[in-house]
């Protein structure tokens, strides 16, 4: 049980960070009508919802970054040998690099989802 709320708090901080970020770029889209324009309902909804769009697609990067992940250490026939050695060390490094990419593909669409949602609740609401 303690291990399902350790878990549980893991995901929690997860989601209150990236609520947290969403609240920045809210914030971000507030100051954008001292610069552009007039202030509606229809275009605050709008301009936050591209803004959460934006936010996913700087995921597109690390999304490419895994097709390329998987090459293989093992080209050269004369170095095969050498590379079986290590391959544990291989195999580790890139574990942790995929790692590293899951982590932010994932940051990013939590924070891409939730200024969607603070957009449609603007929508909503307004």
């Amino acid at each position: 049980m303690q291990k399902v709320g350790q878990l549980a708090l893991r995901f929690l901080r997860y989601m209150g960070l990236s609520l947290l970020i969403a609240v920045g770029l809210f914030a971000l889209v507030s100051l954008s009508f001292l610069i552009w324009g007039p202030m509606t309902n229809v275009a605050y909804s709008e301009r936050m919802f591209w803004v959460g769009l934006a936010a996913m697609l700087t995921a597109a990067p690390a999304v490419m970054g895994f097709l390329s992940t998987n090459q293989g250490y093992y080209t050269s026939p004369f170095t095969a040998g050498q590379d079986a050695k290590v391959a544990h060390t291989i195999i580790a490094d890139g574990r942790k690099s995929m790692d590293k990419r899951t982590a932010y593909i994932w940051r990013a669409l939590t924070v891409g989802a939730f200024g969607i949602g603070i957009s449609a609740l603007i929508d909503i609401l307004g």
